[in-house]
């Protein structure tokens, strides 16, 4: 069975992220899941991996409203590493701010704004849409 290669959570709530784990495992749709509890700390961690030629994850949930740096922080210093361009990133918040959708919507990620709780349901179409794309997967 194809599996996407790698999900990134990067969220600040235990619960949410407890429960998106646990979706993921239950899909045994990724071969791996790497886990960050703020923006800095996801940023930090991808950037040295672009320094040292490893691959980023193929696909992000991201949360907003984090401590340290928010989601877009992290967005938006995350779109200068090489090849953050093939990264597929989700917005997953519980914000319903006007601001946020816009923001989203400037990003281009307005397709890709999710509010929570996400259920299993959505979350498997999305792997499986990123199982569609070349390249995303392990056969």
């Amino acid at each position: 069975m194809k599996k996407i290669r790698e999900v990134c959570l990067i969220e600040d709530e235990k619960i949410q992220l407890f429960l998106l784990k646990k979706f993921l495992e239950r899909s045994e749709m990724s071969e791996s899941i790497v886990e960050f509890e703020n923006g800095k700390l996801a940023y930090d961690a991808l950037k040295a991996r672009t320094e040292s030629g490893d691959a980023l994850p193929n696909l992000i949930f991201l949360d907003l409203n984090m401590p340290v740096w928010d989601g877009w922080e992290f967005f938006e210093a995350a779109q200068n590493l090489p090849g953050f361009e093939q990264v597929t990133t989700y917005i997953l918040t519980s914000s319903l701010s006007s601001d946020d959708m816009e923001k989203a919507k400037d990003f281009g990620l307005s397709d890709h704004y999710l509010t929570k709780p996400l259920s299993f349901d959505k979350l498997k179409e999305i792997l499986f849409a990123e199982l569609q794309k070349p390249d995303n997967s392990n056969a």
